[in-house]
């Protein structure tokens, strides 16, 4: 009895480990659903400021109604076509996001290096040594400006297209019912796949425009922690 007493608690201890490890897993894969959906994490435009919370917010307002578009359509190759177009459009949100917080770091980088407090230095007319560093910092200031006004240009811009695409998507949808939804190949790589590769160009520029402002954003630590401190 002993031996078979052992044996049972051996299968239940196994039942109870697997068991917690099946537990952990799903609890794991829904945990991560959200961040995944989302590429980086919770998009929030509410934690950063203007310009950039407004054009985050379209971006989701877009996104939101592609969604809405994609689920009104039958079931068939063009609602599928149309909801692997749907993953583009969330990470074009995803990209906008990120563009915005990075911008919305600048902003406050722009505040901390305080441009006005040194032209008032400068104008004091220092010595010549201390003169051509804070002329220095006003042009290191006015080159992050400039980088992040160009940035919000061209993200206005782009959100604004994928607004357009998304108006574009509700066309290739039009009329399609269940009397035409057997959509064959040739169709999907019609309009909506006009569709889809505009939608690719548009992210493509988006992720290219992220990686142009985290390469002005990342040498600021130095410059926010040099000359631009000293008096």
């Amino acid at each position: 009895m002993s031996g078979v007493g052992a044996i049972v608690a051996v299968i239940v201890l196994v039942i109870v480990i697997v068991g917690a490890v099946t537990l952990a897993l799903y609890l794991r894969r829904r945990n991560l659903a959200p961040a995944a959906a989302s590429g980086r994490g919770r998009v929030d435009p509410f934690t950063i400021g203007e310009p950039w919370r407004r054009h985050v917010a379209a971006a989701q307002a877009a996104q939101r109604r592609y969604r809405t578009l994609v689920q009104s359509l039958a079931a068939g190759p063009l609602k599928a076509r149309m909801a692997e177009i749907g993953i583009q459009v969330d990470r074009g949100v995803n990209e906008c996001w990120e563009i915005a917080r990075r911008g919305h770091q600048l902003d406050g980088t722009i505040r901390d290096l305080d441009p006005a407090s040194l032209k008032s230095r400068l104008e004091r007319q220092p010595a010549e040594r201390e003169a051509a560093s804070l002329r220095a910092q006003l042009g290191s200031i006015d080159r992050i400006r400039a980088a992040r006004d160009e940035a919000e240009a061209k993200l206005r811009m782009l959100q604004t297209r994928l607004g357009e695409l998304v108006g574009q998507a509700a066309e290739v949808s039009t009329g399609v019912d269940d009397a035409t939804a057997a959509v064959n190949a040739a169709d999907t790589s019609g309009a909506a796949g006009e569709l889809g590769s505009a939608v690719d160009d548009v992210v493509t520029q988006l992720e290219a425009l992220r990686l142009a402002i985290r390469e002005v954003n990342e040498p600021l630590v130095g410059l926010e922690g040099g000359d631009a401190s000293r008096g």
